[in-house]
């Protein structure tokens, strides 16, 4: 399979295997049977051949190939062709179509005309109406890219990848500096600039005929630059069309163009001095007296030479600096020089000072007035009552009482409500206290008949009777004493009791 076929099938959607048959057949038996799918047909050719172009896969009698034009010859339909499908016999058609509808444009058209290719003129030329009259009775035909099924052979320039490559040159200048030394540019520079990654395509450059295209385009169709066949010169942001060349535009050109070459030479130079004393040092480790001489000498021409290169380059930089400075210069001049055309104009519609003094005056008086009339309107309608002080202090006096009553009542309710409070807590704790002393009274009651019993049937030893019965004698006399630190009562002659008992029991 040729490799511009295989790139086509790769990378455009619109030539998948289902739709191979109908793109490799005859179009022109598509536009009268099938218009929709003739137009479909055709704009995928159009894309496919336009990105080809721009990859660089289409084929080239020139030794670099073209990213702007498109060759059309034998070895186009030769590079198009498939085995299964043999020749697109509709790609004469699909030229027709492009060229007509301006897709693309014959190289020697392009270049040659004076006029921009968005230009339509609605008033039609005496030739333009003879030779739609003569097409309409058939006397005259549309010439053909297809003879016989060969295709005519001419370079048609793809309008879409010049309008691409165009954009990105034109974005490419406006995030860069305005001055004038970063406006101007030699051709040979603006060449080498784009030289590759050009359309997103990286290896592709430019040859001298796209760059005499883009050129063109660009001072034409955009009128964004000036150029002839060493400059090339952008126009300002802000103005409508491009300034011309000049002899300082040229020079400019040309010591820039010096700069970088000497910057690479210099380079160059250091690179090859890095490697000569390399060579140096190995010669001088294998004992190879004359082959270290010799690149030691090397080396020294080769350091004579950077240091008189490195030189010239600084004095060069200088010089570029100092015309950077005086361009800013002139270029601050004209501003300023504008800006006092700008504020003398101002001042003449002012009128001096003493017309703004008679202004200022004019405007003081006319504000007065209107304070004037501010307070008149402010005035109350009729004469006010006179305010009697003596009714004021009276309702002031009366609002005072009126608050001090309410804050006595305020209190006694409150000290009311504590009373209540402490008297229901006194009554809690005097019902406490008679059920501990109903309490006690009954622990008494039953230890006495305990020590009843236990006297009885004498079992409880002497001393634990008279232990028991002197702990009853204290409890008894407890229950008649309150105790100062809170109402309690000293638990030992209770614990003492049943202690006894304990011991009687056992």
């Amino acid at each position: 399979m040729p490799e511009l076929l295989d790139w086509i099938l790769q990378n455009e959607e619109s030539f998948r295997k289902s739709r191979l048959p109908s793109l490799y057949s005859d179009l022109s038996l598509q536009r009268q049977t099938n218009l929709d799918g003739y137009n479909a047909n055709i704009h995928a050719w159009q894309t496919a051949l336009s990105h080809a172009a721009l990859a660089g896969h289409l084929p080239s009698s020139a030794s670099s190939p073209s990213i702007l034009t498109l060759q059309t010859s034998e070895q186009l339909l030769s590079a198009l062709s498939s085995r299964q499908y043999g020749r697109p016999l509709g790609l004469g058609a699909v030229i027709d179509e492009s060229v007509r509808s301006g897709k693309m444009i014959p190289r020697s058209d392009f270049l040659g005309s004076k006029k921009s290719i968005y230009a339509r003129s609605w008033v039609p030329s005496p030739w333009s109406l003879l030779s739609w009259g003569l097409k309409t009775i058939g006397l005259l035909g549309e010439e053909s890219w297809d003879v016989h099924g060969r295709l005519r052979v001419g370079e048609l320039v793809v309008v879409e990848n010049v309008e691409r490559l165009g954009g990105e040159v034109l974005s490419r200048q406006e995030s860069r500096a305005q001055g004038v030394t970063d406006r101007v540019v030699s051709r040979e520079a603006f060449a080498k600039e784009l030289a590759s990654g050009i359309g997103g395509t990286e290896g592709v450059g430019l040859s001298e005929k796209d760059v005499e295209i883009l050129l063109k385009f660009l001072e034409r169709e955009k009128q964004a630059i000036s150029y002839n066949e060493k400059v090339v010169k952008f126009k300002q942001p802000s103005a409508a069309r491009p300034e011309p060349i000049t002899q300082q535009d040229v020079t400019i050109a040309s010591l820039k163009t010096l700069i970088s070459t000497l910057t690479l030479q210099c380079e160059n130079l250091s690179a090859r001095i890095s490697s000569l004393t390399i060579t140096a040092f190995v010669a001088v480790k294998s004992s190879n007296r004359i082959s270290a001489l010799s690149a030691l000498r090397s080396k020294k021409l080769a350091e004579r030479n950077l240091k008189q290169r490195s030189d010239t380059l600084s004095q060069l930089e200088e010089v570029y600096t100092k015309i950077e400075q005086a361009a800013d210069q002139v270029e601050i001049v004209r501003v300023m020089e504008a800006s006092a055309g700008v504020l003398k104009g101002m001042n003449k519609q002012v009128g001096g000072v003493e017309r703004v003094e008679d202004v200022i005056e004019e405007l003081r008086e006319e504000m007065g007035k209107v304070d004037e009339v501010g307070k008149v309107i402010n005035e109350p309608m009729g004469a006010r009552e006179q305010v009697d002080e003596s009714e004021i202090d009276d309702e002031l006096e009366a609002m005072e009482r009126e608050e001090k009553e309410k804050e006595a009542r305020r209190v006694k309710e409150k000290e009311e409500k504590e009373a209540e409070v402490t008297r229901s807590r006194l009554e809690e704790i005097a019902r406490r206290e008679d059920l501990e002393e109903t309490e006690k009274r009954r622990k008494v009651e039953e230890l006495e008949q305990g020590i009843k019993k236990s006297q009885e049937s004498d079992s409880v030893p002497n001393e634990a009777v008279n232990q028991l019965d002197a702990s009853t004698k204290r409890l008894s006399q407890m229950s008649h004493e309150d105790d100062a630190a809170g109402k309690t009562h000293d638990t030992d002659g209770m614990q003492g009791v049943q202690k006894a008992v304990a011991e009687g029991s056992s």
